[in-house]
C-alpha cells in the first residue's frame, strides 16, 4: 500500500460517524495551495484514529500522512473504481518539537570559557 505526505491547512474536521457496530470513520480536509488552484483533499480517518484530529480546527496549518486506497466496485454490470485516503498520522506544521528526555538531562557542550587557559610556561614546541 502506498502512502503519500500532504501538506496544507485544514478546512473542516467532520464529526465521527459510527457506520456500524464495529466501523466508526471521520473525515478531515485540507486545502493545497502548491498549484494553479487550491486543492480540497478529502483524508478518511477510521476506528482509534478518529480521536487524533480532536485537537485540530479550521486554518490549523498539517501535515498528514495517508495510504492511498483503490478499489474496485461493479453494479448490474457496470465496474467502477474508487480511490480514497486513510490518514494515520497528523501534526501541526511549525510546532515546537517536544524535547526528548535524555537530550533535556544531558549537559550543554563546552564552550571556549571552559577550556583551560594557555600559560607561558607551555612545553608545546610552537
Amino acid at each position: 500500500m502506498a502512502s503519500v505526505t500532504i501538506n496544507g491547512t485544514v478546512k473542516a474536521v467532520g464529526k465521527t460517524q459510527q457506520i456500524s457496530d464495529k466501523f466508526s470513520k471521520r473525515e478531515l480536509v485540507i486545502t493545497e495551495t502548491g498549484g494553479q488552484f487550491p486543492q480540497h483533499i478529502p483524508v478518511e480517518f477510521t476506528q482509534g484514529d478518529t480521536s487524533m484530529l480532536d485537537p485540530f480546527a479550521p486554518g490549523d496549518e498539517v501535515s498528514v500522512t495517508c495510504y492511498v486506497n483503490g478499489r474496485e466496485w461493479t453494479r448490474d454490470g457496470a465496474t467502477k473504481y474508487f480511490l480514497s485516503l486513510k490518514g494515520n498520522r497528523i501534526e501541526k506544521i511549525g510546532a515546537a518539537p517536544q524535547a526528548r528526555p535524555s537530550a533535556a538531562s544531558a549537559p550543554p557542550p563546552p564552550s571556549m570559557a571552559d577550556m583551560p587557559q594557555a600559560s607561558e610556561e607551555d612545553d608545546l614546541p610552537f
